[in-house]
């Protein structure tokens, strides 16, 4: 235990202000985390009969003690489509690019994010990229355009995530060039891991995505007030937010289609307790219990 601490300190001394994907895998796995993960898993899945274990991913940080964080996953290295979820990314490549005060674009983050609006963030990834949509393209001015959008991607690269962000949300499907990004097979479409979310998701926590300024503003647009909840807020009912016991704190980012059901947040618990907490399901994203049961389940096998 003394030795696990001291590599935790030393660590976590080490770790830069503008952090990567080792915020996440500095943190040492917790055998008995990993078990009451797997059992909320399994309990989970013998409650949602439909849905199948390759299509649920936990990953999971307890920052209750900051000198001695824990980690644990289930599926967490498995790709999923991230739906809106890939918004928390746009929203801090913003701040990495230091744009979030160009005109427009605090609106932008504000409803991308509060409301989970897709016109807000189909301007902000132009921003990102140095894009614009538009009709279809021909030749290098194709291939020019997809380079600047893979630049994102490329980002996160260099901090060593292992995501697609360079799509934008659509409700329907795009359009003319932005069709065109995403390949014929579809291979450029937007892909993330519960583990990869579970790393910038604790990056923000930590206020160590970019400055603890722009980690502070961040959370801000994630806070989700539970008691009353705003009129407008559409992401605590059927997600995590939804199985808190009163006087919890939440800070989160849901995402949803007819194919995926996600939530990412963090945490803070009436008992004291601190967790990053993000819920990965695929093909029964009509079930609405879905994320609140999985959930439920976590936070039972932490009591």
């Amino acid at each position: 235990m003394r030795s696990r601490f001291l590599l935790s300190v030393l660590l976590l001394g080490a770790a830069p202000a503008f952090a990567n994907y080792k915020e996440l895998t500095n943190i040492p796995v917790d055998p008995g985390l990993e078990t009451r993960i797997r059992v909320a898993a399994e309990r989970s899945l013998q409650q949602l009969p439909k849905l199948k274990a390759e299509d649920l991913a936990i990953s999971i940080v307890d920052l209750t003690n900051p000198e001695l964080p824990a980690r644990a996953d289930y599926h967490g290295d498995a790709p999923f489509y991230p739906a809106s979820v890939i918004k928390i990314f746009f929203m801090a490549d913003i701040y990495m690019l230091h744009k979030e005060a160009i005109p427009d674009v605090p609106r932008a983050l504000k409803e991308m994010i509060v409301q989970s609006d897709n016109d807000a963030t189909a301007y902000l990834v132009d921003i990102e990229a140095g894009t614009s949509g538009g009709p279809e393209l021909q030749g290098r001015s194709l291939t020019r355009f997809i380079n600047k959008r893979r630049a994102i991607n490329n980002r996160f690269k260099s901090l060593g995530y292992d995501v697609s962000a360079m799509m934008k949300p659509w409700s329907f499907g795009p359009f003319g060039r932005d069709r065109q990004v995403l390949g014929k097979n579809r291979e450029n479409r937007n892909r993330l891991t519960a583990n990869a979310t579970c790393s910038l998701m604790l990056w923000i926590a930590r206020r160590r995505a970019v400055s603890p300024q722009a980690s502070e503003a961040m959370m801000g647009m994630m806070h989700r007030p539970l008691n009353p909840q705003r009129e407008d807020e559409n992401q605590v009912k059927e997600f995590i937010g939804e199985v808190l016991p009163e006087g919890s704190k939440l800070w989160s980012k849901a995402g949803w289609t007819s194919e995926v059901r996600h939530d990412a947040a963090y945490i803070e618990l009436p008992t004291g307790r601190k967790l990053v907490l993000i819920v990965f399901t695929r093909g029964q994203a009509d079930d609405k219990t879905i994320v609140p049961v999985i959930a439920k389940n976590v936070l039972s096998e932490l009591q």
